[in-house]
């Protein structure tokens, strides 16, 4: 009777092996399990949201106008960041907000300096977007995906606090 947790445990350990596998082959660029993930768009320009990609600019920008910073971190291997390009960023409504009431700033983490941007907010997984004041203090954050309605209520919520 007591071998009898043998087999589940060693169950247990190759579900947990496999979901490691999986998870680590979605980091890696090319890789199946990213591409099996629809829709995704082919690069990180979106058609909708006008990204700014130099932090001193999305700064001066920001105090010029009197408006907060959204930033968007991200990296070419993120399967969701390719998500938000391809559905969220495309939706009019987000769309149309960021660019009445946000400076949209897009960092790549691996590049500088998304790098040293994203040491300093503390980013610890992909997508972040971080919404900072005009002076660079951080109002709020959105951990991951988000489809359109939910990302923008929760801008519009840091934007109102701002």
């Amino acid at each position: 009777m007591k071998k009898q947790w043998i087999p589940v445990a060693l169950v247990a350990v190759v579900a947990m092996l496999a979901l490691g596998v999986a998870s680590s082959a979605c980091r890696k660029s090319g890789s199946t399990a990213a591409k099996e993930i629809p829709p995704v768009a082919a690069s990180h320009s979106t058609s909708g949201v006008k990204w700014i990609t130099s932090w001193d600019d999305a700064l001066a920008r920001a105090k010029k106008e009197n408006k907060v910073v959204v930033i968007d971190f991200y990296a070419d291997w993120c399967v969701w960041c390719r998500r938000l390009d391809s559905t969220t960023y495309r939706d009019p409504k987000v769309v149309r907000y960021l660019a009445e009431n946000t400076v949209p700033l897009k960092l790549d983490v691996e590049a500088s300096p998304g790098r040293a941007m994203a040491n300093k907010y503390g980013v610890d997984g992909l997508p972040t977007i971080v919404i900072l004041s005009a002076e660079g203090k951080e109002l709020g954050r959105i951990p991951g995906y988000m489809p359109a309605d939910g990302f923008l209520e929760a801008v519009q919520r840091y934007v109102s606090r701002s």
